[in-house]
């Protein structure tokens, strides 16, 4: 008798600085890249690139959004999703990122939207067409 073992969901540690930044840069990055692509191998059924500190562009961080689409075009086939702020975006600016993903990466991004009013944006948001809009981690679990 074979037993499967439920889908899995790994969660990538945070990039909390842009690429230039010499405190860890490109490497972390790198780092998140190639977690990201063992996950995959490894049969994850979703890879989670956590929303930055209320994932407000400021000095050099890196958007979480822009980890997710460099996750998504290192990967082939696993779902990625993104933790995003609804004071972070206006819903139809995030759903043209999420269409715009869509066409690079397939239809695999999963809008996570987490904090105050996340229902209300994420339908906001669904409205503009962006594909997979969750709120928070259990509507996650829902997809696997």
């Amino acid at each position: 008798m074979t037993v499967l073992a439920p889908p899995r969901i790994v969660h990538l540690d945070p990039v909390d600085h842009g690429l230039v930044d010499p405190t860890g840069g490109s490497r972390d990055l790198d780092t998140m890249l190639q977690r990201a692509r063992a996950a995959e191998a490894d049969g994850a059924a979703l890879v989670v690139v956590p929303a930055g500190p209320r994932d407000v562009p400021a000095g050099h961080h890196w958007p979480s959004t822009a980890q997710a689409l460099a996750v998504l075009l290192a990967t082939t086939s696993v779902r990625v999703a993104v933790g995003v702020h609804p004071v972070a975006w206006e819903p139809a600016a995030l759903a043209r990122f999420a269409r715009s993903a869509a066409g690079l990466a397939g239809d695999r991004l999963v809008l996570e939207v987490f904090g105050p009013d996340a229902g209300a944006f994420a339908i906001a948001v669904g409205r503009h067409g962006a594909g997979t809009v969750v709120v928070g981690d259990a509507g996650l679990h829902a997809l696997v």
